[in-house]
C-alpha cells in the first residue's frame, strides 16, 4: 500500500513538474540546463519516503559538469527542494527563495552520479524550511549538505489559490497541458559556457554584469535562486583567485545567499573581501538592479594545494 501511494506522490510531482515546463518563464530554462526539466529527468531515478517528507534522487554528472561545486549542489538543491515541498503538500506553491546554504563536506568532490535527499523539515502556509544532503552514489560518503527556506505563497491571490487547492490545481493542469500540449525537448546547451559564460561580463576582479535572459528565470519571470548560486560562484571566484595572489585554482567550500528581491534584466556584479586567514578567503558577492539589491551571498574559498602563486 505504501508503494501505491509512494508511486502515486511521484507521478504527482512529475505533473508539478511537467505542468513548471508549461510556464513561459520556464523554457527553455535554467532547469533544463541543469537535466531537471520534464523531458530530460531521469523518472526513474525519483523517489518519495517518509509519507512524502523526502524525496530522493539520483543525479548523474554529464560531461560539461564533470564534477560538483558548491554552486551546482545549490542549483540542484533549489529545484528538487521545491519538489520534495510540492510532494509534502500536494500541491503546495512554487513559493519564493529567502535563503539558501549550502557547505562542502570534502575536498574533491566525487565524479558520475550522487544522491540528492531532500527532507521537508517544516511546510507551513506562509514559510518552508528544507534540509538536503548529498552523497556520493558508489561509495555513499556524504559530501555536501544544504538548507533552504522559502516564503510559500506566489504573491498573486489567483495561483495562489490553484496551487493549495487539488481540484483547482487539476484543472490548472488540464488547461496547462491542452493549451501547451507535452513540454517539447529543446537542445541540450552547456551549462557553464553557453546559459552561464555567454550572459557573464566582467569589468574587473571586483566587478561585473550578468544580463538574465529566458534561459535563467523561473516560470514567474525573475531569475532562478539556483542561477543566482552558479553566478556568484562564477566571479566570486574570479576575485578570490586574483586576492590570493593570481593562483590557478581556488575551491569554494561554503556559499549562503540571502535573497532580497526579484532580479530581472541586466544586474551588476559586485564582489569584496570580508576577511582573510590563511589560504582560506571571505567573498562577499552582491547582484544589484541599480541601487537596489537583488540577492547578497557569503561565499569561503581556499587555495587548491595544486594551485601554485603565479
Amino acid at each position: 500500500m505504501a508503494s501505491k501511494s509512494s508511486a502515486a506522490v511521484v507521478e504527482s510531482v512529475l505533473a508539478f513538474i511537467k505542468g513548471g515546463n508549461t510556464r513561459p518563464g520556464s523554457k527553455p530554462g535554467f532547469g533544463h540546463a541543469l537535466k531537471l526539466s520534464y523531458n530530460l529527468m531521469a523518472k526513474e531515478h525519483l523517489s518519495v519516503t517518509n509519507r512524502n517528507k523526502t524525496l530522493s534522487y539520483r543525479y548523474r554528472l554529464s560531461e560539461d559538469i564533470p564534477k560538483a561545486t558548491v554552486g551546482l549542489y545549490t542549483a540542484l538543491m533549489d529545484e528538487l527542494s521545491t519538489n520534495a515541498c510540492f510532494a509534502a503538500g500536494l500541491p503546495s506553491p512554487p513559493g519564493v527563495s529567502l535563503q539558501m546554504q549550502t557547505e562542502l563536506l570534502v575536498k574533491e568532490p566525487p565524479t558520475g552520479e550522487i544522491v540528492i535527499v531532500n527532507t521537508v523539515t517544516k511546510l507551513g502556509k506562509t514559510v518552508s524550511h528544507t534540509r538536503t544532503d548529498f552523497y556520493c552514489a558508489t561509495t555513499q560518503q556524504p559530501v555536501a549538505f544544504s538548507s533552504h527556506v522559502k516564503y510559500m505563497p506566489t504573491g498573486s491571490r489567483i495561483l495562489d489559490f490553484f496551487f493549495t487547492n487539488k481540484r483547482a490545481y487539476a484543472l490548472f493542469l488540464w488547461y496547462s497541458f491542452r493549451s501547451a500540449g507535452d513540454p517539447p525537448s529543446y537542445p541540450e546547451k552547456h551549462l557553464f559556457k553557453e546559459v552561464l559564460g555567454s550572459s557573464l561580463e566582467y569589468t574587473n576582479t571586483q566587478q561585473g554584469r550578468f544580463n538574465i535572459t529566458r534561459q535563467h528565470t523561473n516560470p514567474f519571470g525573475a531569475m532562478h535562486g539556483g542561477c543566482h548560486a552558479m553566478v556568484m560562484e562564477q566571479a566570486g571566484a574570479t576575485h578570490a583567485k586574483a586576492e590570493l595572489g593570481n593562483v590557478d585554482d581556488v575551491l569554494l567550500e561554503a556559499l549562503q545567499i540571502e535573497f532580497v528581491g526579484a532580479a530581472r534584466g541586466t544586474v551588476d556584479i559586485l564582489c569584496e573581501t570580508i576577511g582573510r586567514v590563511g589560504n582560506c578567503i571571505h567573498v562577499r558577492v552582491m547582484l544589484k538592479k541599480g541601487e537596489r539589491i537583488c540577492s547578497e551571498g557569503k561565499l569561503r574559498f581556499s587555495q587548491k594545494c595544486d594551485s601554485p602563486k603565479s
